[in-house]
């Protein structure tokens, strides 16, 4: 029996039984893929196929049983692959689907760290809308996506994603330095229901939470601009258009154009939202991505994102579990609730409040 052998077993379950389509994939032909059939067949001594005249229709029980065990052999030999890999140093390449505000403002720190350490790892930053990170993942066109979370509109995620929760995402209003409201150390949603704003599109987490804030409150907000990221926002308000509400941390990296702008803290006036990490559950976890995921919440070592990718339900986890929007659909009634007790098993040095 080779590894061979299990592999071409595999590859014609995955190819609804089509050993043309089989021996396509994998690059070889259809008579070398059936004599190492035939052969591991006479090594065990029992058929795996189901087969009439030429044409292969299913497994038998036998062959779903060996299938399913050759499924964890292969598995853990490209683990095995992967380790070697890794110990030799080689070159790596590493996507990464991400939104304008992560990708500007969340991810160069811990990538400059990542890249100290891992010269060698090539990344590819593929910028777009946060409801566009979930499909990218899911197609593969990323390894990663890296996005915002919350609880208050989680996305239905499916099964084979895997959603890992960072920090905790804190909020502030910004207006010009001499607005009225800069004064303030608080404010309510009454109070900037009262003002025109500069808010973000439909595709923003951000920008659904906020009005899901006002519409709760019973408040019809004045957006007087719609715009896709918070630069823009803070263009904006910068000209005197109105206030906006951003994440706090694009307003702490010292831009010259900030001090023009002063900014009061909102971040109870919204659903808590959070840093979040999407991989596929199938992603091997090669040294490169568990030290990159690390970079940005430190709380996930190796162990336990493996227990996330192992554990279903739930689709969206904290070292222990978590949050979900990356974004666009909703979580059945009741998710809200295991969302809540992921976030609050999270250890504090993942999740800061």
């Amino acid at each position: 029996m080779t590894l061979k052998q299990l592999r071409f077993l595999r590859e014609i379950a995955r190819q609804s039984f089509s050993i043309s389509a089989a021996a396509a994939a994998l690059g070889t032909s259809q008579p070398a893929i059936s004599r190492q059939i035939q052969e591991l067949e006479r090594e065990l001594a029992t058929p795996l196929l189901v087969r009439t005249g030429n044409r292969v229709l299913a497994l038998t029980e036998a062959g779903g049983q060996v299938l399913a065990s050759a499924e964890r052999l292969l598995n853990e030999a490209e683990i095995i692959r992967m380790i070697a890999e890794d110990a030799r140093g080689g070159r790596f390449s590493l996507a990464i689907a991400t939104s304008h505000l992560h990708a500007r403002y969340t991810l160069p720190a811990p990538l400059a760290r990542f890249h100290a350490t891992h010269p060698r790892v090539s990344l590819k930053l593929l910028q777009t809308q946060p409801d566009a990170i979930a499909p990218m993942v899911m197609a593969g066109e990323a390894d990663l996506g890296v996005g915002t979370t919350d609880a208050a509109m989680p996305a239905a995620l499916p099964r084979h994603l895997v959603l890992l929760a960072g920090a905790r995402i804190h909020r502030v209003a910004i207006m010009p330095a001499g607005h009225a409201l800069a004064r303030r150390t608080s404010l309510d949603l009454a109070a900037l229901g009262a003002e025109k704003l500069i808010g973000y599109g439909a595709h923003s987490p951000t920008g659904r939470q906020i009005e899901a804030a006002f519409a709760a409150a019973g408040i019809a907000p004045d957006f007087v601009v719609r715009a896709s990221d918070s630069d823009v926002i803070k263009t904006y308000v910068a000209q005197g258009m109105g206030i906006g509400i951003v994440p706090a941390l694009c307003m702490a990296d010292g831009q010259e154009a900030n001090a023009a702008l002063a900014a009061v803290d909102v971040t109870d006036l919204l659903s808590p939202a959070f840093t979040a990490i999407l991989l596929r559950r199938d992603a091997r976890l090669r040294r490169p991505i568990v030290d990159f995921i690390a970079a940005i919440a430190p709380a996930w070592d190796r162990a336990a994102i493996q227990r996330s990718l192992d554990t279903y339900p739930p689709a969206a986890s904290a070292p222990g579990d978590a949050p979900g929007d990356m974004s666009g659909d909703r979580l059945a009634d009741g998710a809200g609730d295991v969302i809540a007790d992921a976030v609050a098993r999270t250890p504090q040095h993942a999740v800061s409040r």
